[in-house]
């Protein structure tokens, strides 16, 4: 679920190169914010040359590691391996990526991701999709955060740019300046010898860190032609982490372009969103399985909802608060007066979980694996000073309930029971079952589409016939809903 996102990692930071060497004397002059990002711009090759790039091409390999989706909450973080070429047309406002992704328990993926103007398109393996909206917005951001973008802009808003603390970056004093433009604010920090950025920071709000800081490295400069230095290696970290380490192969400016690379199919423009900094209202829909049980749907992830007859149990919150408010404001307007008692979290990985800190603030409690425990627990005490919530401003201790095995919640036809599922995917996930109604719910071990995966399929059978489950059709945290008996059918094709 994450490929489409790491692949933009790589582009958010691109480029840089060597000004003069100022002793203590000069520094101490001439050292203000302003000072550090003109000489910044003169060390990348001077404002002329910089405002004169109407184009950037980068080659580059790059290993991404998939925060938030470890197979514990302590284990390392995966990689996939990315080999491409990136082409912004600065002049156009265009890009294009061209890579191939490696994960490392994946087949191979050859992408192109497109962004013309306001809209995009993502091509997997051949197969065109319009872009997002919010994925063509943060496309833009990445490219106004560009060290030559940024840097420029700041030189043109001497307002905006004040002065930081020196600070030291791996064993190395830095000056600092802060760039304070709307969602763009960053902190900048530049090396005293070469005067070149070589780290911008920023802190931002995450539904499962909390206070989120972000820093990008910008190292090893070589000339690019048109008078221009770039980076060679990018690095960056989130909270300490490492989340994309690249390596530039080849970097030019103001090549000339392939125009077929831009292209998007009429087929695809015609229905694409459009990028619009007006946030789109979330819009949660209740989807009635059988009786007393509802599927919420709205976007990408799903939540199951079961009716009992004095409250209501959710399992899974995904993605943000955001979206958790939604449910249980849909839930409050559908069910009035009965409450939601009990959060069922179906496993850690971050975009399962960044909902679960909503439940807590209104005192609900959460089941959850207990090998994912203290991962839950710690939700609740992440510092929150970018947008605070109702758990900043009234903390308290949230009530987690564990299971190792299996746990019922509540009795009679409107009982569900969540049991543990031996998966390749992560270690402590959590399916939950509807007997009366023979249902089975559970994320990311089995995604029902147009196809279902037959060694995913082949866990779920496993699990079910292991618990003498009794199943007629299996819902998925993402994707569609399944009849079972194409669930093993699918099953009986994978390999042992």
């Amino acid at each position: 679920m994450y490929y489409t996102a790491l692949a933009s990692v790589v582009m958010a930071a691109l480029l840089l190169p060597s000004a003069p060497v100022l002793n203590a004397q000069e520094r101490r002059a001439g050292a203000g914010p302003h000072a550090l990002i003109q000489r910044a711009v003169q060390a990348m090759g001077g404002e002329q040359a910089l405002r004169g790039i109407t184009n950037t091409t980068t080659e580059f390999n790059n290993a991404s590691f998939a925060l938030g989706q470890e197979e514990t909450p302590q284990s390392p973080a995966r990689a996939t391996l990315v080999s491409g070429r990136i082409m912004i047309d600065w002049k156009g406002d265009r890009r294009v990526q061209i890579q191939e992704l490696r994960p490392v328990a994946a087949p191979m993926i050859r992408q192109r991701q497109v962004m013309v103007g306001d809209i995009g398109m993502n091509e997997n393996d051949g197969r065109p999709a319009a872009a997002a909206a919010a994925q063509i917005l943060g496309t833009k951001r990445g490219m106004r955060l560009q060290p030559e973008r940024i840097l420029l802009v700041a030189l043109d808003n001497p307002a905006s740019v004040t002065s930081l603390r020196p600070r030291e970056w791996r064993g190395t004093l830095m000056d600092g300046a802060r760039f304070a433009h709307g969602a763009d604010t960053v902190s900048l920090y530049f090396d005293r010898m070469s005067g070149l950025l070589t780290v911008g920071e920023s802190v931002v709000d995450d539904p499962v860190l909390g206070d989120r800081r972000n820093v990008v490295w910008y190292t090893r400069w070589q000339d690019a032609g048109a008078g221009v230095k770039l980076p060679r290696q990018l690095d960056s970290e989130a909270n300490g982490r490492l989340q994309s380490h690249s390596v530039v192969t080849s970097a030019t400016a103001n090549s000339v372009l392939d125009e077929a690379l831009f292209a998007i199919p009429d087929s695809i423009s015609s229905r694409a969103q459009r990028a619009s900094s007006t946030p789109v209202p979330l819009a949660v829909q209740l989807v009635e399985l059988a009786p007393n049980v509802w599927r919420a749907e709205g976007g990408t992830h799903h939540s199951l909802i079961i009716q009992q007859p004095a409250r209501l149990v959710v399992i899974e919150a995904p993605q943000t608060a955001a979206r958790s408010s939604a449910v249980l404001d849909t839930l409050r307007s559908r069910f009035p007066g009965k409450p939601v008692a009990t959060l069922v979290n179906t496993h850690h990985h971050w975009d399962h979980s960044g909902g679960v800190r909503t439940y807590m603030a209104a005192g609900i409690p959460v089941v959850t694996h207990l090998r994912n425990a203290a991962f839950i627990r710690g939700l609740a005490s992440a510092r929150r000073s970018i947008s605070p919530d109702a758990l900043s401003r009234r903390p308290r201790i949230p009530e987690v309930r564990t299971l190792t095995d299996s746990m019922l919640l509540g009795e009679g036809d409107s009982r569900v029971v969540i049991y543990t599922i031996p998966t390749t995917h992560a270690e402590g996930v959590l399916a939950a079952y509807v007997p009366a109604s023979r249902i089975l719910f559970a994320s990311d071990v089995l995604t029902p589409g147009a196809t279902l995966v037959p060694s995913q399929s082949a866990e779920m059978v496993a699990m079910a016939r292991a618990r003498g489950l009794t199943v007629d059709r299996f819902a998925g945290g993402h994707g569609t809903v399944a009849s079972w008996a194409d669930v093993e059918r699918a099953a009986g094709g994978a390999r042992p």
